[in-house]
């Protein structure tokens, strides 16, 4: 018998709980995946003039692509005077430029010269290795068939069309 004063047995308090969990971990993936879209959506790219490198490597085949990946993991790129350094000798330059730009930030009275100098690195080995990654990039594309050639620039034409604005 059931009447106004009868009390409702209350739901189970665990099953509320997963049931808010699992709410907000859809909501988390639908937000990361929401983000990824608009993020990659209409990239152009990153420096104005310059070409879109990201795109170029997709558009490679795997082979050269693997190719690429290996010469700068093993070999280096033309004009690495020792080869791509190790990861632990990455890791200590940039802890080491990241600590002088801590120290320049705390120093009394602020030296903006050297710190205008401590964020342009080491500019002449970035130039370095950047021009060796195009000379090594310009090889693996002039190695290709002629059919991958104009594979790779179909594949290119569509990502651009597609990720541009129209005028």
């Amino acid at each position: 018998m059931s009447g106004p004063d009868t009390p409702t047995p209350a739901k189970p308090r665990g099953l509320r709980i997963a049931l808010i969990a699992s709410l907000m971990v859809n909501l988390l993936l639908i937000g990361i995946l929401a983000g990824g879209v608009m993020r990659f959506a209409g990239r152009e790219p990153p420096v104005p003039g310059q070409p879109d490198y990201r795109s170029l490597w997709r558009a490679l085949p795997d082979r050269a692509q693997e190719d690429l990946r290996a010469q700068s993991r093993d070999r280096g790129f033309p004009g690495d005077r020792e080869g791509r350094p190790s990861h632990e000798d990455r890791r200590a330059r940039m802890e080491a430029v990241n600590a002088r730009i801590v120290a320049l930030l705390r120093a009394e009275p602020f030296d903006e010269a050297a710190f205008t100098e401590a964020l342009t690195g080491d500019r002449e080995a970035l130039a370095r290795r950047l021009d060796g990654a195009r000379t090594a990039f310009a090889e693996r594309v002039a190695g290709l068939t002629p059919a991958e050639r104009q594979a790779m620039a179909a594949q290119l034409e569509t990502d651009w069309a597609d990720r541009l604005p129209r005028r």
